[in-house]
């Protein structure tokens, strides 16, 4: 069992996948905004990579653990464990009334996976929070102070090993190219779940006839600043789309700050599957560690 203290900005049940066979009627994707920190976190604890977990937004929850667990804490935000720092790369164990401590750091959003995964229902073959329409995760919201969650049990303690990405978003045509994307953009205080809007040089935008939008589209309203489009974007969009994010970078914009700044770098349809490819295989760079002894918890647990 998981008590929450505090529940930071904005925490969440999520998984990764979301609910991608249910667009037809209108329902969002929704998942996890950085898919591959989602997954990485699940993997270090010993999790399926779709099992449920948290997500976290600018600042993180305050968590007290009623059992010995396995954790792990990946993406942009920093955490510590009995006020001890945790790595974002490898799973800690804990001893019962162990509290972890989540805080903002250099990107917008953390996860925080539990071996055996967090413990909730699953409503159209997903654990995700629909946020907007009130369902899915735990009851439906995001979590406030007080809530309890039930998780699993087993895993084993993982690190990863691979190497971050970095440099331009690497982007690709979309059905209305013909404007470049040049220049420097800086994140607007908009930016959500559903989508990251930039500020920067004017683009031509307007309405266009309504059509599916998929994860990293570039959408560019009349008022001539783009989004991009994450997560919990609408089933359809009807502005213009000059230009797609890569898979490869999504989760790169899902860490983007309101003020940080972005710019963007076209490639082929080629070299954004070689880069995919890529991801994938970085994200399997991990290596078993050995469980802690009894008397060497307190590095990773209690010590007061």
């Amino acid at each position: 069992m998981i008590e929450v203290i505090e529940p930071g900005a904005l925490t969440s049940v999520q998984d990764v996948d979301g609910r991608p066979g249910w667009r037809h009627l209108g329902v969002p994707v929704g998942g996890a905004a950085d898919p591959w920190s989602a997954r990485l976190a699940n993997l270090l604890v010993g999790n399926p990579a779709n099992a449920a977990l948290l997500e976290m937004t600018l600042i993180g929850p305050t968590l007290r653990f009623q059992a010995a667990a396995l954790v792990a804490v990946t993406g942009g935000l920093t955490a510590t464990l009995d006020g001890m720092p945790m790595p974002t790369t490898a799973a800690r164990s804990m001893r019962a009334g162990s509290v972890v401590r989540v805080e903002s750091g250099p990107g917008a959003r953390g996860y925080l996976a539990v071996a055996g995964g967090i413990t909730v229902e699953w409503i159209l073959g997903s654990a995700a929070t629909d946020l907007r329409t009130g369902f899915g995760g735990h009851d439906g919201r995001a979590l406030r102070a007080g809530d309890r969650l039930r998780c699993g049990a087993g895993g084993r303690l993982l690190r990863w090993v691979g190497e971050s990405s970095a440099g331009p978003i690497r982007i690709v045509d979309g059905p209305h190219a013909g404007q470049p994307l040049a220049g420097t953009w800086r994140v607007s205080a908009t930016a959500d779940r559903a989508g990251v809007r930039l500020d920067g040089p004017t683009l031509v935008g307007g309405e266009v006839a309504s059509m599916g939008l998929p994860l990293g589209a570039i959408q560019v309203p009349p008022d001539g600043r783009p989004i991009v489009m994450l997560a919990d974007r609408p089933v359809t969009g009807g502005y213009r789309v000059p230009a797609l994010v890569i898979r490869a970078d999504i989760g790169r914009v899902a860490q983007l700050r309101p003020g940080d700044e972005v710019m963007f770098a076209s490639v082929s349809l080629e070299d954004a599957r070689s880069a995919l490819r890529r991801k994938e295989e970085e994200l399997v760079a991990l290596e078993v560690l050995d469980s802690p002894a009894d008397d060497e918890l307190g590095w990773a647990g209690s010590h007061g």
